[in-house]
């Protein structure tokens, strides 16, 4: 008895010779589909980073620009390939580089999947190297640190009588009971008052907790909390240096400007700076069309904070803070 001959690939893949005419005949089968049906099971990458997790950077002791920001943004990443490879490093050698106007330095990673965390032990030999490459007398830059990836939540309204009384007690006291209620583990929790003693005098108190931020989107805008709903708001810190982009003033952000009405950069006048116009309808500088600054006598500028004539957002104005390291303060 004579054995069937197996059918090559081109000849399984092929559709039956005995398809029924009038119904359009499948095409023949790609080896992807053959080999799915082989019930192997492909697992797809990871997603890609956010520039934010891959980012490290290393701040100035005092908030100054740098001399040699270009210099430093197109050698800085070679140096410190240098330094990583010295030390034997597996990770990725390729970064950006950047520097801003206080003189940080910042590296992100070129590779989509390591984050910036991975590189913490060359931190330290990383930023002796960036002293040493770029000396700048006495104000060096402090060690390497990962750009700030988390978001901060104020849960409001939570009974003093089911929290503990120990500072140290909160976090795992709120942990088990956020978890719970929505399935995110967060990162760290603390008082908003840090002061015992005034919160003793009241019932409720105001919880700041540190989450992921795809994860603030599942607390957010209030979650049920000992058997009750709690406000949920993002915290938003301000600082002196603050400049309000509604009124433009100082010392917080539009989020918490307490003006009503827009106030113009260019004029102070009760309106946006999109909606400035010179009443000249001639003006030499067109500013009769599109926003300009001074454009002409008929449209003096005057800044809102020191009635001078320069936008708000003028370095050189008198009213504007002295550069100092910002301390965040709390608005919600």
């Amino acid at each position: 008895m004579t054995s069937k001959p197996t059918p090559t690939y081109a000849q399984a893949a092929a559709p039956p010779a005995n398809a029924k005419k009038g119904r359009q005949a499948k095409g023949p089968a790609s080896a992807s589909s053959v080999v799915l049906a082989s019930g192997e099971v492909f697992t797809k990458s990871p997603p890609p980073l956010p520039q934010a997790v891959r980012r490290f950077f290393a701040s100035r002791t005092t908030f100054e620009p740098h001399p040699a920001v270009l210099k430093i943004a197109a050698h800085f990443p070679d140096i410190a390939a240098s330094v990583l490879s010295e030390a034997n490093c597996s990770l990725t050698l390729s970064f950006t580089c950047t520097v801003n106007n206080k003189g940080s330095v910042s590296l992100v990673s070129t590779d989509l999947h390591t984050p910036a965390s991975a590189y913490t032990p060359y931190f330290i030999p990383l930023t002796s190297r960036l002293n040493k490459a770029f000396p700048i007398g006495n104000s060096p830059w402090d060690i390497f640190k990962p750009a700030l990836n988390e978001t901060q939540l104020l849960i409001h309204s939570v009974p003093l009588a089911f929290l503990p009384s120990d500072d140290d007690q909160i976090f795992p006291s709120l942990h088990e009971s956020i978890r719970s209620a929505r399935g995110v583990s967060i990162l760290s929790a603390r008082y908003l008052n840090p002061d015992t003693e005034s919160r003793e005098q009241k019932s409720a108190t105001s919880v700041v907790v540190t989450v992921a931020p795809p994860d603030a989107y599942a607390i957010l805008p209030s979650i049920n909390l000992f058997s009750r709903n709690r406000r949920v708001k993002q915290m938003i810190s301000s600082s002196k240096n603050s400049q309000c982009k509604k009124c433009w003033k100082f010392d917080h952000i539009p989020t918490c400007c307490p003006s009503s009405l827009p106030v113009c950069r260019f004029s102070s006048l009760a309106h946006t700076k999109a909606e400035h116009r010179c009443p000249n309808p001639s003006c030499p500088k067109g500013g009769n069309l599109r926003p300009v600054l001074a454009s002409c006598l008929s449209s003096v500028a005057c800044c809102p904070n020191c009635q001078e004539e320069h936008s708000a957002r003028s370095r050189d104005c008198p009213s504007r803070p002295k550069t100092t390291p910002d301390i965040p303060r709390v608005q919600s």
